[in-house]
């Protein structure tokens, strides 16, 4: 995946994940990693929107802090890498970017990859939270009127479609190929 198709706050967040993981002495960048940093600052707008949906973004950022916190440590800054989920998320991404008509991968990209392919325990915790992907997406809609992504959330069944899934490339494949440049830090 090509930097240059980040925004600067988007790079920012991979940059400071890949900061975080070797602080903590993780041996991946995971979604934990990547929330944190996404609610480190309250002017960034994946903190307005979680405010938009009402969340008390300061008790769930700390319980996924516990989360990340809990993460085994290997002691050494050996080469980073992405974890699975976050392979998906970018993936993701790229694809939400695409489908909104996006020119860049923005935060709030990563953050609809997130909703899908984070982990179970950070599932668990945004589903306490009540942070899924319709509400994501309203809250992003009423602050970018601009916004190309359609709001027809509901399937018959009930369930949230999943409008990424059209578009993209399959990135875990072009890692697997050693196609991919690495983050920069």
């Amino acid at each position: 995946m090509d930097i240059s198709n980040f925004t600067d706050s988007a790079r920012a967040i991979l940059t400071g994940s890949s900061t975080l993981a070797i602080q903590n002495q993780n041996s991946e960048i995971t979604s934990y990693h990547l929330i944190n940093i996404m609610l480190e600052k309250k002017d960034n707008i994946i903190y307005q929107l979680l405010i938009k949906m009402d969340v008390e973004v300061e008790k769930f950022k700390q319980l996924n802090l516990d989360e990340l916190n809990k993460l085994p440590q290997t002691g050494q800054n050996g080469g980073m890498r992405f974890s699975r989920d976050v392979e998906q998320v970018l993936e993701d991404a790229e694809k939400a970017s695409q489908s909104m008509k996006d020119s860049h991968i923005a935060p709030e990209h990563l953050f609809l990859g997130i909703l899908d392919y984070a982990p179970d325990e950070l599932k668990k915790l945004m589903k306490l939270y009540q942070i899924t992907k319709h509400n994501f997406l309203v809250a992003l809609k009423d602050v970018n009127d601009n916004s190309r992504v359609k709001l027809d959330s509901e399937d018959e069944d009930g369930s949230d479609i999943d409008i990424l899934s059209k578009f993209g490339k399959n990135l875990t494949e072009l890692a697997k190929e050693n196609k991919l440049e690495p983050v920069i830090r």
